[in-house]
């Protein structure tokens, strides 16, 4: 039977269904702010890992809905972690791995900007210390060779070399190797390995210089001597013959002398040149020497004093090969010293490293600043005319350089032009010397 609803039972229904209502009502306001809460709370997580703090992590209520989706972020922010760790280790390998290389290397992005530049590259290329990351490759070198190498492998792919010199120093070389560079975004870049070879090619310029000058001095000499000798056959009774014959044994010395001197230099470049160690009395074998160049320092016009005292520490060394040394710096002395100039030989001790100096000093011509590093070279001549004009070879201080360093010493050089030059002569002292 179907109860009827008076008033009363309609009050009461109203009211439940009023508390109901508002309970429910409540119950929304309740989960839009929680649920206000989460989505703030995601947002500012978000924002951390974006601004690199990938450790931020999104806690939860187990019962919010969306804690599902705050532990899958979790666990990409772990992931995100783990892989920059391993990228940033990836990139400190590559820096010191970068940073000890002699090689230059330069790592060119999209627009030929700088993306990576080593410290080598850095002194290759003499770019002091402000930052160039970021700038045009040509901004920073200004090269329009390396520019155009650079434009070429960019656009056709492949390699190209290119040589390199600072505007004021042509001796100072960098060969630069450029190749392109693919890149996920930007298209084609470039990276550009430098490396020094100034040493190789002095060394081939050296090589070239050498046999340049040794065909030119033997060519002088064989002309001569075929001229006089043809002049000869034709006239055998010429008046002059014995002059002729003169000039032709004077330009066969020279030839020969030569030819002595480039093997001696060989044989000591090769290490294979005989050498006697023994103590070596150096006053006595500089007396020798000089009375041997005495006729010539006289009829130079010249004074030679010696200062070298009697009694001094005993040298190691062979004393021909020494004898040899003495003799082409005393020589070159006469050879570059006016009338009226003066040689002098003096000692000097290195107690602390028990060396004995020996210097042979002039006052001569002198030699240009831009000269001295040279010297040493086979057949470089300051003077070109008037070393041929003495008959010189060439190759008189190079023997010196290679006798010096085979007697385990050293040679050292002062010179000023119009003032003179002075060579400092360090041997090591006799061992046995040493014991006593």
């Amino acid at each position: 039977m179907r109860t009827p609803h008076g008033p009363v039972e309609a009050i009461i229904l109203y009211a439940v269904a009023w508390i109901w209502a508002f309970h429910f009502s409540e119950w929304l306001r309740h989960r839009d702010r929680l649920l206000d809460e989460t989505v703030i709370q995601l947002t500012e997580t978000v924002d951390r890992w974006a601004s690199g703090d990938l450790q931020a992590r999104v806690y939860l209520d187990q019962a919010d809905p969306l804690d599902s989706l705050a532990h899958g972020m979790n666990r990409v922010a772990e992931v995100l972690a783990e892989r920059t760790e391993d990228l940033q280790q990836d990139k400190e390998r590559l820096e010191a791995i970068l940073s000890s290389m002699a090689n230059g290397i330069i790592i060119l992005g999209h627009g030929l900007t700088i993306t990576l530049i080593n410290q080598a590259a850095y002194e290759l290329f003499g770019l002091g210390d402000e930052p160039v990351t970021g700038k045009h490759l040509l901004e920073v070198i200004r090269d329009m060779a390396l520019d155009d190498a650079v434009t070429k492998v960019t656009r056709e792919g492949g390699t190209d070399t290119v040589l390199w010199s600072p505007p004021d120093n042509d001796n100072f070389v960098v060969e630069v190797t450029v190749g392109a560079l693919n890149q996920p975004i930007g298209g084609l870049g470039a990276v550009l390995v430098a490396r020094n070879v100034s040493a190789q090619k002095q060394v081939e310029r050296m090589r070239q210089d050498f046999v340049a000058n040794v065909s030119h001095e033997l060519q002088t000499p064989l002309t001569v001597i075929r001229g006089f000798t043809e002049t000869l056959l034709d006239n055998p009774d010429d008046p002059s013959a014995r002059r002729f014959l003169e000039l032709i044994h004077e330009e066969a010395t020279r030839m020969s002398r030569l030819v002595d001197d480039l093997l001696t230099l060989s044989r000591m470049e090769h290490h294979s040149m005989p050498m006697r160690r023994q103590g070596v009395d150096v006053p006595v074998l500089i007396e020798s020497v000089t009375v041997k160049l005495s006729p010539r320092i006289h009829s130079a016009g010249l004074t030679l004093e010696n200062h070298i005292p009697a009694h001094m520490p005993l040298v190691a060394g062979d004393p021909d090969l020494l004898a040899e040394v003495f003799m082409n710096l005393v020589s070159n002395a006469v050879q570059y010293t006016p009338a009226g100039g003066r040689i002098s030989l003096d000692m000097a001790l290195d107690v602390p490293n028990h060396m004995v100096g020996i210097s042979v000093k002039d006052t001569g011509i002198g030699i240009p600043a831009q000269d001295v590093p040279r010297i040493f070279e086979r057949f470089y001549r300051v003077d070109r005319a008037r070393s041929r004009a003495s008959g010189g070879t060439g190759l008189g201080l190079a023997i010196v350089k290679h006798i010096m360093e085979l007697h385990h010493g050293r040679i050292e050089v002062k010179s000023t032009v119009g003032v003179g030059t002075e060579f400092l002569l360090w041997l090591p002292e006799f061992e046995s010397e040493r014991d006593d």
